[in-house]
């Protein structure tokens, strides 16, 4: 069995490898961003795609922010219960599969406009 001070050390290096080895499923801290893989506090059993949509309301907690995933999941999260990094957590397939459809199709887009200007350059 695993010491929690163990994992908790692993948590902070970095090593989720070494917890999913163990069967260990942690968070890396807040997100801190607008956008990315996350996993919000009491909210299944997966890491979601999610952008913020708003964070103007003020409560008891702090901070409010809305959340909506690729999958179309939504949550809020507040200062003291912040979205949290991915770590260790399964991500969801739908908002994978999205991503992967978005990324590919950018990345398209990103090799046409290059071979159009290099093109326009003779």
């Amino acid at each position: 069995m695993t010491d929690m001070e163990e994992a908790i050390a692993l948590q902070r290096a970095g090593d989720f490898e070494e917890l999913t080895r163990r069967g260990i499923q942690m968070s890396g801290g807040a997100l801190g961003l607008k956008e990315g893989w996350g996993k919000a506090p009491f909210h299944g059993m997966r890491a979601h795609y999610f952008a913020e949509v708003a964070s103007d309301a003020i409560g008891k907690q702090g901070r409010h922010r809305f959340w909506r995933a690729e999958c179309g999941a939504e949550t809020t999260t507040h200062d003291k219960a912040p979205m949290f990094a991915m770590g260790n957590w399964e991500r969801c397939k739908v908002c994978l599969k999205k991503r992967n459809v978005t990324r590919s199709r950018d990345a398209t887009q990103n090799t046409h406009n290059e071979n159009v200007s290099r093109h326009d350059r003779r």
